[in-house]
């Protein structure tokens, strides 16, 4: 079918969650894609080995029009209708069905007879998940523990030597000083348990001599410094930089089975971790959904990045003394923990607010703008919020121009 067919027979509309359809004038669209790739490099040969796993969602920056005398009440509408949480369907002459929703909202006003709207539209998959007994964070948690059991097991390995021992204590000193913003006072965990992280520091660097004798307890006690902070209730961007600021730390050369066995358990519940961290904000976080949005992402690339690292330093079993492979149980859950921690990002996430943005079509003020976007109820701290939102220095204060970009949410 040519474009021009796709064009005749194809009628450009949005329905959204409140289910009214809507059939506004469309541009020429565009779109975008990443995929989950691995890079291999091998000694003695040219060039790099770039492997393509599944692809992430689609974006659609989509920008459409509504026409006529009555332009304004049509986008009027839509605006009503997008503030539905619900997924949308839209049915694109060129990309067909997509069902997904809206990221940010802008509205142009600027020219008679015509209103424009750019939408920042992301692909969404349907997930349903049959366990409505517990919560998305009771969840996460169980799935966390399986994750952090089976990376123990799979950790808890013969082939450990001296020199692993201080191996084993660098690790633990790096990811301790990874949380130094997190963790400054006596700690209390949402499950109740109150605890000094000094102490954790202190018998994981203690139970480490122990490497060789009992490596289970070890492990065990390494992963504590890594497990205490998931919960913490301080600001998600903090505890999140920290884990990422431990991913990094944990990756170096592996040259033993050793160090192999190390990382992949190491560096494994650093991403269980986060991820159990991602869905336990505080109050004061996800303010929009742009920011769960990059959380989201952030996990998915950190998960990229550790399943590249297993897969360049695994070892086939032909080669008797250095034959490795990651631990299929632990990976398995690893696997299930974060495609189920993404899904619920995105799902938390299209109930979050929407950025929108429109511009003046008159002059005005910061008192009014609150008033209009945030309610007739608008305090001192929503104005204020509102300005620095917006960047509204004390030269606009009682004066703002005519088209001039204001965001809010919704």
């Amino acid at each position: 079918m040519s474009w021009q067919d796709r064009i005749d027979n194809t009628k450009f509309s949005i329905t959204t969650g409140d289910g009214k359809v809507y059939f506004p004038l469309w541009q020429t669209a565009e779109k975008s894609k990443e995929y989950n790739t691995s890079k291999f490099d091998f000694i003695r040969v040219s060039g790099s080995l770039i492997e393509r796993k599944l692809p992430q969602a689609s974006n659609y920056p989509l920008t459409f029009y509504f026409d006529g005398a009555d332009c304004i009440e049509k986008s009027e509408a839509f605006e009503r209708s997008a503030d539905d949480s619900r997924a949308w369907t839209i049915v694109h002459p060129f990309y067909g069905t997509i069902k997904g929703q809206p990221i940010s909202i802008s509205r142009k006003d600027n020219n008679l007879n015509i209103t424009e709207i750019t939408v920042d539209f992301w692909e969404s998959i349907d997930v349903d998940y049959p366990n409505a007994n517990f919560s998305v964070k009771d969840n996460t948690l169980e799935r966390k523990n399986k994750v952090l059991e089976a990376l123990i097991f799979s950790a808890d390995k013969p082939v450990y030597q001296t020199a692993d021992i201080q191996k084993l204590k660098t690790q633990n000193i790096n990811n301790q000083s990874s949380f130094t913003n997190v963790v400054s006072e006596p700690i209390s965990i949402a499950d109740g348990l109150n605890a000094n992280y000094q102490n954790a520091i202190n018998l994981a660097l203690k139970s480490s001599d122990l490497l060789l004798s009992d490596t289970f307890e070890a492990i065990r006690t390494s992963q504590d410094l890594l497990n205490l902070p998931s919960r913490i209730e301080t600001s998600i961007d903090i505890r999140l930089g920290a884990y990422k600021l431990a991913f990094d730390k944990s990756k170096e050369v592996l040259l033993t089975v050793a160090d192999k066995l190390r990382f992949e358990s190491n560096a494994g519940a650093i991403l269980a971790n986060y991820a159990d961290a991602s869905v336990n904000p505080s109050e004061s976080d996800y303010v929009v959904v742009t920011q769960i949005q990059q959380v989201a992402q952030n996990l998915s690339n950190l998960y990229a990045d550790y399943l590249q690292i297993l897969d360049q330093n695994t070892v086939g079993i032909y080669d008797t003394d250095n034959a490795w492979q990651p631990n299929v149980t632990a990976q398995n859950n690893l696997y299930e923990l974060i495609t189920y921690t993404i899904a619920n990002l995105y799902n938390l996430g299209f109930e979050s607010q929407q950025e929108r943005i429109v511009y003046t079509t008159k002059e005005t003020n910061l008192i009014l703008l609150t008033h209009q976007y945030l309610g007739l109820d608008a305090d001192d701290e929503n104005i204020e919020n509102f300005r620095q939102i917006n960047n509204i220095k004390n030269e606009e204060l009682f004066r703002i121009k005519k088209e001039r970009k204001i965001i809010y949410y919704v």
